[in-house]
């Protein structure tokens, strides 16, 4: 019983990325790569960001790595801005530029659009949607945890 619903959880997951990849495929959201996606998200919600700050996020991605999607947004895509610190001038401050906003906002809102169908399969029943909620977020937790017990892992 549980394997099926793994098995569907993951056939669920990949209709999901065809159907966000068709949906972004009209739109100029598709020249991002999802790490490229996950920084703009992570400046929008944190707020302005070191390069140090930003790696905490990525365990097992090289910092080199880091550096070329943040060049690639900044110099090639205008979507991110640098700033120095004031209170520490060696340190530069990765943030959103205007244009970075509008594009993390339109991406945003296509994925709104990419869950109408999985909202529609689960229905309006409370009850339903109380124990689904609960069973997603003790997921979330979870791999919260993996990503930080393989973040230690790392150091």
């Amino acid at each position: 019983m549980i394997n099926g619903l793994f098995t569907n959880i993951a056939k669920l997951g990949i209709k999901m990325r065809i159907y966000r990849a068709v949906q972004i495929a009209d739109s100029d959201a598709g020249v991002l790569k999802d790490r490229e996606i996950l920084i703009l998200e992570l400046l929008k919600t944190q707020g302005s960001m070191s390069m140090t700050d930003l790696s905490q996020f990525f365990p097992g991605v090289k910092q080199s790595t880091l550096s070329t999607d943040i060049k690639k947004l900044r110099t090639e895509l205008d979507l991110i801005d640098m700033k120095v610190d004031k209170h520490d001038m060696r340190i530069h401050l990765i943030e959103l530029s205007d244009k970075g906003l509008e594009k993390i906002n339109e991406i945003k809102a296509q994925r709104a659009k990419s869950y109408i169908p999985l909202a529609e399969a689960i229905g309006n029943d409370p009850d339903e949607i109380a124990l689904l909620n609960k069973v997603v977020e003790r997921a979330i937790a979870l791999v919260g945890r993996e990503i930080s017990d393989f973040a230690e892992s790392k150091k």
